[in-house]
């Protein structure tokens, strides 16, 4: 999955982890979650730039049919590219980019 490591990096994204969250990984959790993705934004966070998926299998959740990364796989980035964003603007950004491919 380097390739959307190698995608989302000019946007601010430093890792990605498909086993559940790396955060919780590091303390010595299994990595679950409550939701399928999240993305690791908070400036005093060590973890700042990470996107966490609950899958292990990338093409479930962060790739689309056609191949290409998907609108999940977008909004997440939208999270670590404007910390400020609300879902919604982070939606729409994530629209944009999908379609743009």
């Amino acid at each position: 999955m380097d390739n959307l490591l190698k995608i989302a990096k000019p946007y601010g994204v430093v890792g990605i982890n498909f086993g559940g969250c790396v955060s919780a990984q590091a303390k010595g959790f299994k990595g679950s979650m409550r939701r399928k993705a999240h993305a690791h934004c908070q400036t005093h966070n060590k973890w700042r730039g990470w996107i966490c998926f609950l899958s292990l299998t990338p093409e479930r959740r962060a790739i689309s049919k056609n191949g290409k990364p998907s609108h999940l796989f977008w909004h997440e980035v939208a999270h670590i590219r404007r910390r400020s964003w609300t879902e919604k603007q982070c939606d729409k950004w994530a629209w944009q980019q999908v379609h743009s491919q």
